[in-house]
């Protein structure tokens, strides 16, 4: 994952372990061609296939991976896709049970720093392109902090950090704690990981097994041992077609 800015989103590594439960929620039958439907929102199978697709071709246009991605790397990047829609989901339940409010704005301001953040961590590469990949390559070069971005993903990204940084804003307004302090972290998460569990029973979420299952004795999804997903050379080569026409246009 990209590091945390600050104490106050530094907050959502320690309550992530809440979104997890998220998952808890997903069953029943699945739509034909639906990766998960989370909060009436579908995910094809396919969307799911070409964001993977895209950070195959971005990590190995730029030397990050040589060879073929393995089939627990693709099981554990198509999970990152759903998950990142199941904690969107978590929060944006939060904040509107809480009131809370996130606007454009509030979520070109979280990008504008996730780019900054990104580029500058590229910075003496050889790196052209667009803002989004710029993210995605960044996040995956943490490596095992990596979160799995998607260039197509980034925004949703953005969005959560924006609701986090807006849920935490308020528990420290109520609280009169500064979210900027570590010795206010115990507090807000005393605050905020009921509000976690209690909005991830209450999101209507289904996922389709072949991205995993919910492991009740870790809180966590736990990726298939196999993976289906297996983005065809075409596809890699449109995504990296697709990402040498957002170079070119900058």
């Amino acid at each position: 994952m990209i590091q945390a800015r600050s104490v106050r989103l530094a907050a959502v590594i320690v309550l992530g372990g809440a979104v997890a439960l998220a998952t808890s929620a997903c069953g029943g039958p699945m739509q034909a061609g639906a990766a998960a439907v989370v909060q009436g929102q579908r995910t094809t199978d396919a969307t799911v296939q070409d964001q993977v697709a895209s950070i195959v071709s971005l990590v190995q246009h730029n030397n990050l991976q040589q060879g073929d991605v393995t089939d627990e790397e693709r099981s554990a990047l198509a999970k990152a896709q759903i998950n990142l829609l199941v904690q969107q989901a978590v929060w944006q339940k939060v904040a509107d049970d809480n009131g809370v409010k996130v606007t454009a704005a509030d979520d070109a301001k979280e990008h504008s720093a996730l780019v900054e953040q990104a580029r500058g961590s590229l910075q003496g590469t050889k790196f052209t392109g667009s803002d989004n990949e710029a993210v995605a390559l960044a996040d995956a070069e943490s490596q095992q902090n990596s979160s799995g971005l998607a260039p197509s993903s980034v925004p949703v990204y953005s969005h959560i950090q924006a609701l986090v940084t807006a849920v935490i804003d308020d528990q420290a307004t109520k609280l009169r704690v500064d979210p900027n302090d570590q010795n206010s972290l115990p507090a807000l998460q005393g605050a905020i990981l009921p509000m976690l569990s209690k909005a991830s029973t209450q999101i209507d979420v289904k996922i389709s097994p072949r991205y995993g299952s919910f492991d009740a004795s870790t809180r966590q999804v736990v990726a298939a041992q196999t993976s289906w997903i297996r983005p065809t050379k075409a596809q890699v080569a449109a995504a990296a077609a697709a990402q040498a026409q957002q170079q070119q246009s900058q």
